[in-house]
């Protein structure tokens, strides 16, 4: 093989790493999100999920969906809401078609229904098809590996809109304590 053959394949390897990691953060934004349109097109038709270490196994783009749009509008109408944040990705290309990947996940969890905040840490294993020209997740799951939540007595919540913090930056600004 030539250099710059080497050289392009190399390329080719490196933009599909990032295809597979910006899928995996739209994955994670979508779900927060509840959009479940786009949430959809990041998974092949025949997609196996296997959450919470395999008790939620799912097989089909419809059992999936189902699912996770039942769980989280479920989730988010008894308020409680999530920002799934997906670290240190491990990418290894199978072949120029097939991928799997490893996450760590860190889930901040607002629970307005119960006053409290939390966390969960999960570790996502992935596998991931390319279907014409994109890359897809073709089986996702998770292990649980910590949970924790507490309550705050003087907790303030805020979510989407009323989460701006001008005037709090403000008040820093001002040497105001807050």
């Amino acid at each position: 093989m030539s250099s710059l053959e080497d050289l392009e394949r190399r390329i080719r390897e490196l933009e599909d790493v990032r295809a597979i990691t910006d899928l995996k953060h739209r994955y994670f934004r979508f779900l927060d999100r509840a959009e479940w349109g786009p949430l959809r097109e990041c998974f092949t038709d025949d997609v196996v999920t296997h959450y919470e270490n395999g008790h939620y196994r799912f097989v089909g783009i419809e059992e999936a969906m189902k699912f996770l749009s039942e769980s989280i509008d479920g989730l988010q109408a008894g308020g409680r809401w999530a920002v799934h944040l997906g670290h240190h990705p491990e990418i290894e290309l199978l072949s120029e078609t097939e991928a799997r990947g490893r996450w760590t996940l860190h889930a901040a969890i607002l629970d307005r229904g119960k006053r409290r905040v939390g966390r969960q840490d999960s570790f996502y294993v992935d596998e991931y098809r390319k279907v014409d020209g994109a890359w897809r997740i073709s089986n996702t799951g998770y292990e649980a590996w910590t949970e924790a939540s507490w309550p705050e007595d003087q907790l303030e919540m805020s979510l989407g809109d009323e989460a701006d913090s001008r005037s709090v930056n403000a008040a820093a600004r001002a040497g105001e304590a807050r």
